[in-house]
């Protein structure tokens, strides 16, 4: 998809490179360029926004056409197909799949009964080694953090783990352990998360301790949680209310 945009004939030179063979200079964009993610989603947004949030996401090249009934899928699928083709951006088969029921799309399992993380994420988290470094542990919060949304009161289960990464050396506890077996058979066993409807109302769930749930009849769209700073852990419980509506809003 990258190779589709060219790039403007004056900035050519920027973008050289030298071979036993001579001088080149890439006429398209090329992968690296630090505003080539920008650039590219730009582009797919633009191509296809008389369609976006009708029956069509995109994120960089990762496209997902969805609809209510076999034959409005075929026409929303056709309709993108002629598109892409009539820019001249083409999909590669080996890495598409039609019409199917449930789909994975970046790191997550979307069905007709809702939202969940990747089964494989979910098992690197399970086998995640116990760390015994910084950089360790920082990876698996970071992998844990992705899935955030999943768990209620997540911060509240990882701030043990986070305080660790405040030091310059590496400390770990029995009480490390357990906060991260903790995190980790929380991660591992969360709800699926239903789907949104812009049609129904919504509910927003909240308490003092900034952790919230936004639902739909009684079924939970998305949890949030945020630690406090020390001047906000010190205002009162009406504050605090208000500041976790105020964020999760």
């Amino acid at each position: 998809g990258y190779h589709q945009i060219r790039l403007n004939p004056q900035d050519t030179f920027k973008i050289v490179f030298r071979t036993l063979d001579g001088h080149y200079e890439f006429l398209v964009m090329p992968f690296g360029l630090s505003n080539a993610l920008s650039t590219f989603q730009a582009a797919m947004n633009n191509l296809l926004r008389l369609f976006l949030r009708k029956f069509v996401f995109v994120f960089l090249d990762d496209i997902l056409v969805y609809s209510n009934s076999f034959q409005a899928h075929l026409h929303h699928l056709d309709s993108i197909l002629q598109l892409l083709l009539s820019n001249k951006f083409f999909a590669k088969f080996s890495k598409c799949v039609f019409v199917v029921d449930t789909v994975t799309y970046l790191g997550h399992i979307i069905s007709g009964q809702g939202v969940q993380p990747d089964l494989k994420k979910i098992r690197a988290i399970l086998v995640w080694p116990t760390p015994r470094s910084l950089t360790a542990l920082r990876g698996f919060l970071g992998l844990t953090r992705f899935y955030r949304k999943f768990v209620r009161n997540y911060v509240v289960l990882a701030t043990p783990l986070t305080d660790l990464l405040r030091s310059s050396t590496f400390t770990w506890s029995p009480q490390a352990q357990q906060e991260f077996t903790k995190l980790k058979h929380k991660i591992t066993t969360v709800p699926v998360l239903a789907l949104l409807g812009f049609q129904d109302p919504f509910m927003i769930e909240t308490n003092a301790f900034v952790g919230a749930v936004l639902s739909q009849h009684g079924h939970p769209l998305a949890f949030f949680s945020k630690r406090l700073c020390p001047k906000m852990q010190a205002s009162s419980v009406y504050v605090r209310e208000m500041f976790v509506y105020y964020r999760s809003y």
